[in-house]
């Protein structure tokens, strides 16, 4: 059967986490979709070469959309710099207001972001709520995962632990005293070793510069600045008394990768003890396109 999308399917591409344009993490967002299939989305993230696509659906409800998320390998239930930017593309398509509040509805949860447009960009701050914590892991496991990135046990925070962490996404904190140049994924099999665990990723934080890395789980993308675990970041820092509630952070990260990006984030506490993770950064606008008689041979 040939499915035949829209003649014109529009995407605005954005980079987010930077006041620049050209810097930051880039992203595709194709809003007002008409239903697209899973394969549909897929190609067309692959085709646009960013590191994540964002597709999103109009519901009966203001400012309220439906919201699917592409890398280039797969469908994730949550990613931290896709709704920031898709907020932002929003908003601008709002010309003259000043603020918004926006709903994205994921597959796991739904996530509120505000946006304010500044002279030259807009400031997204996304509500990722609770964080999640595992229990920390063992010290005989530790070195194992220290080996997957080229690490050794002195290169280790003295006192920090490994501990996996969600606020969407489950990512495996790995505190560091040591350069971050020499991390490199050097194992085939870490994927299954962070599944193992209950960790989707996992993060490379260098606690004291506040800088961090992270890839796929191969090897062979770096991500330029991650929202989905700047949260994670943010709730293991304030749980191990590294930094303090309704405190500003600014996480560090695309450096290695000549985009740097600075994720802002805040832990705050709420009236009833539970602590909510706001991420939040710049978003600029760089560039806007179309696809044109576009035609995907659907498999039967």
């Amino acid at each position: 059967m040939l499915e035949s999308i829209s003649n014109q399917l529009r995407y605005r591409l954005v980079d987010v986490f930077s006041k620049k344009p050209l810097e930051g993490n880039g992203l595709a967002v194709f809003p007002h979709c008409q239903e697209l299939s899973t394969e549909i989305m897929q190609k067309l993230t692959q085709e646009m070469r960013q590191y994540e696509s964002i597709f999103l659906y109009p519901t009966k409800e203001t400012h309220h959309f439906r919201a699917r998320i592409f890398t280039m390998e797969e469908e994730l239930d949550f990613a931290g710099h896709p709704i920031l930017g898709a907020a932002s593309t929003l908003h601008e398509l709002m010309k003259n207001e000043e603020q918004q509040k926006w709903v994205f509805e994921l597959r796991t949860k739904n996530v509120s972001v505000t946006t304010v447009k500044k002279e030259k960009s807009y400031f997204a701050t996304m509500e990722q709520g609770e964080p999640y914590f595992e229990q920390p892991l063992e010290s005989g496991k530790n070195l194992k995962f220290l080996k997957a990135f080229n690490l050794s046990a002195n290169d280790k925070h003295e006192t920090l632990p490994l501990q996996v962490v969600s606020t969407g996404l489950s990512y495996l904190i790995i505190p560091v005293q040591c350069s971050l140049e020499k991390v490199e994924i050097v194992t085939k099999e870490l994927g299954q070793m962070l599944a193992e665990i209950g960790a989707k990723f996992a993060y490379i934080l260098h606690v004291s510069q506040l800088e961090g890395r992270t890839w796929d789980n191969e090897g062979r993308v770096e991500d330029i600045a991650t929202g989905s675990a700047a949260g994670p970041v943010g709730a293991y820092l304030i749980k191990h008394g590294i930094k303090q509630l309704n405190k500003e952070i600014i996480l560090h990260q695309g450096r290695f990768l000549g985009r740097p990006s600075q994720i802002f984030i805040t832990v705050r506490e709420t009236s009833n003890q539970i602590h909510s993770v706001e991420v939040s950064g710049e978003v600029c606008m760089v560039a806007r396109g179309i696809f044109d008689h576009l035609e995907v041979l659907e498999p039967v």
